[in-house]
């Protein structure tokens, strides 16, 4: 690394280190409570909140959720939700498989399928976010390379060092980029990087290529670090997905139906142009330690406002590591058995549905 880039590295280093402590840091002990007493929560005519605690990760794309925490949503329908932050990966399938979490919210990753295989009987009620152009998960090089023309498509990546956050769903979304010109995942060298450290990694060549979220994608354009490649995603595709503990869901319907109602109605907040919200915007930074002026730039993805489960993007999600040897069993199981319609159905009993071309 020269010494010129040393400032603007150390920049988006600091703003990165401050997201990554948003969501609890790679050392936090996922199996850890909480021991400090938590607060009477009361509905606005002075009943009693029922508690329940969601897994998230405090970034841009969960941002739905954070609307409905503080605008008070949730609280509307009875709950007094504690959102418990963690930076992703398979401990959101864990903690809400042994009860930790009521509610996750996460990525359809192996360990899904996986706990799907062995019984342990996650419920999904609902569609999380949808990646749409421009991506909030894009696939990122270093800019001098790209402005030397040594790396300007994904096919320029063949053999190279590429990383991504983790093993899971963000393999797929690499995967589908590669294809787009020529390219499969097994033709690059895969590494395993947090998006925290990617900045740096591309500018001192430790690694060539990387899937960056955002709002850290926008955070190394505007230091002059990393460039997007232009990649054709495809679009619409549902990566992320909302369930429960099963025993929590078939013993909870109201709050399940209550929870998903106020999830609806803060994704609903962020369509349109109202991601540039003053109100929104100060909330998810609150949040993800992200600058508003920075979140108002970014790439924003898309929630599927009337909760909509795509099963065939579950499909292709269980096929690709299945392929790839991540998955336990090696007959497809049918993911229409752990998915429950009712939740969101009973929720837009609630809100009415949201009509998108309004």
């Amino acid at each position: 690394m020269n010494v010129t880039s040393m400032p603007r590295v150390l920049t988006i280093v600091a703003l990165a280190l401050a997201v990554v402590a948003a969501c609890g840091g790679d050392d936090t002990d996922p199996t850890a409570t909480s021991t400090a007493p938590a607060p009477t929560a009361t509905t606005a005519s002075g009943g009693d909140l029922t508690p329940i605690t969601v897994g998230y990760v405090p970034a841009l794309v969960f941002a739905p959720v954070m609307i409905a925490h503080d605008k008070g949503y949730f609280a509307e329908y009875g709950l007094d939700v504690t959102l418990e932050p963690l930076p992703g990966g398979s401990d959101m399938v864990v903690l809400t498989a042994n009860g930790t979490f009521d509610i996750g919210i996460g990525g359809a990753g192996p360990a899904f399928f996986n706990a799907q295989e062995d019984g342990i009987g996650l419920r999904v009620i609902g569609p999380f976010h949808i990646e749409r152009a421009p991506q909030a998960t894009p696939l990122m090089v270093k800019k001098a390379r790209f402005d030397s023309g040594e790396l300007t498509t994904a096919g320029d990546l063949k053999g190279l060092k590429v990383s991504v956050n983790a093993r899971g769903a963000t393999e797929y979304w690499l995967d589908t980029a590669l294809r787009t010109d020529g390219l499969t995942i097994e033709d690059v060298d895969l590494q395993t990087l947090p998006f925290s450290d990617v900045a740096a990694a591309l500018d001192s060549g430790a690694i060539d290529g990387a899937m960056l979220g955002e709002p850290l994608a926008t955070m190394a354009e505007q230091q002059g670090i990393a460039v997007r490649l232009n990649v054709n995603f495809p679009a619409d595709f549902q990566p992320t997905f909302v369930w429960t503990n099963a025993e929590f869901g078939r013993d909870n319907v109201d709050l399940t139906t209550g929870f998903m109602a106020g999830l609806m109605r803060g994704c609903r907040d962020l369509l349109a142009d109202d991601w540039n919200n003053a109100e929104n915007l100060a909330i998810i930074e609150s949040y993800t330690r992200v600058p508003a002026d920075l979140i108002s730039t970014a790439a924003r993805s898309y929630c599927e406002p009337n909760g909509e489960i795509n099963a065939n993007n579950l499909l292709t999600l269980q096929s690709f590591f299945m392929e790839r040897g991540l998955l336990d069993y090696s007959e497809p199981l049918d993911v229409e058995t752990f998915i429950d319609r009712t939740v969101a159905a009973n929720a837009l009993e609630l809100i009415g549905r949201y009509d998108e071309s309004q």
